[in-house]
């Protein structure tokens, strides 16, 4: 196809795409520029053509190429189910490797607007949420604590959980009003073994599973207008230790992390907390 065929049928293609308004704009500019440079530079589009394309753009972050990329390839899956190309162009074209998005926090004032809207009565689900937020586990950690992984004694209470590659950790349990909710829950079941958080769907009795909590926490937050995932609970927890001035070497053992690298993705600093330490030097000095 060559860049004049390629230009009309492109817009061809945006008519017909389902996506937002910004979706289509970004898709016609990604698009006509590749058309500019075929035109420009005598290529087609084809395998060729593409790859001297891709490496005449090496400038390009993983991310732009990834986005133009994204808009080429839906192109041609378009064009060959209209026999306007006979083979795909970007089958061979690799995925550039995007480095993992920074994950972000929410403030305590947010999150609590969420656990507002846990009626009383589901007393599972306001333990649940508030032991992620509180402690930082994984969501898969805290599905698989048994009771009689916690250790309530007063004063030193903790829960051990498993980790990634089965590695156990013990948590300390330090909010109290987290060990309140834990000590009332209790009280309510009616066994001393076995998962902490049971599904009660059918009488099944067996842990919770992940969707389901999933919907529910969505739900809760869609209620208070306050968008946040299950995974920002654990990096909330993990940014207020960080802006409560606690080392990462605690935090990384805290959220059961292998390497210091991954916490260091959680510790983004509030820029109140970044200029309350360079007072506090210069007044050292």
């Amino acid at each position: 196809m060559d860049a004049m065929t390629l230009q009309t049928q492109a817009e061809r293609f945006l008519a017909e795409l389902k996506r937002s308004p910004q979706t289509v704009r970004a898709y016609r500019a990604d698009l006509r520029h590749l058309t500019t440079w075929l035109d420009e530079t005598g290529h087609t589009l084809n395998g060729e053509g593409l790859d001297a394309y891709f490496a005449a753009h090496q400038q390009w972050a993983a991310s732009t190429r990834n986005r133009k990329q994204t808009a080429l390839e839906r192109f041609c899956r378009w064009a060959l189910q209209r026999e306007l190309l006979e083979r795909d162009p970007t089958l061979h074209l690799e995925r550039p490797s995007l480095p993992p998005p920074h994950p972000r926090g929410l403030r305590r004032e947010e999150i609590e607007r969420i656990f507002a809207e846990i009626p009383a009565e589901q007393a599972r689900d306001a333990l649940l949420f508030r032991l992620v937020f509180e402690t930082g586990l994984r969501i898969g950690e805290a599905l698989g604590a048994h009771v009689e992984d916690l250790d309530l004694t007063r004063g030193d209470e903790h829960l051990t959980v498993l980790g990634k590659g089965s590695r156990k950790r013990t948590v300390l349990l330090d909010d109290p009003r987290l060990v309140n909710l834990l000590r009332r829950y209790l009280r309510t079941l009616g066994y001393t073994r076995g998962p902490l958080f049971q599904a009660r769907k059918n009488g099944r009795g067996g842990p919770l599973r992940y969707q389901s909590v999933q919907e529910r926490w969505q739900g809760y937050a869609e209620r208070a207008s306050v968008t946040c995932t299950l995974h920002q609970l654990r990096h909330s927890h993990a940014t207020e230790l960080v802006n409560g001035g606690v080392s990462l070497a605690t935090i990384r053992k805290r959220l059961g992390h292998q390497h210091i690298q991954t916490t260091l993705r959680y510790a983004e600093v509030s820029d109140q907390t970044t200029d309350a330490e360079v007072r506090k030097w210069r007044r050292q000095r």
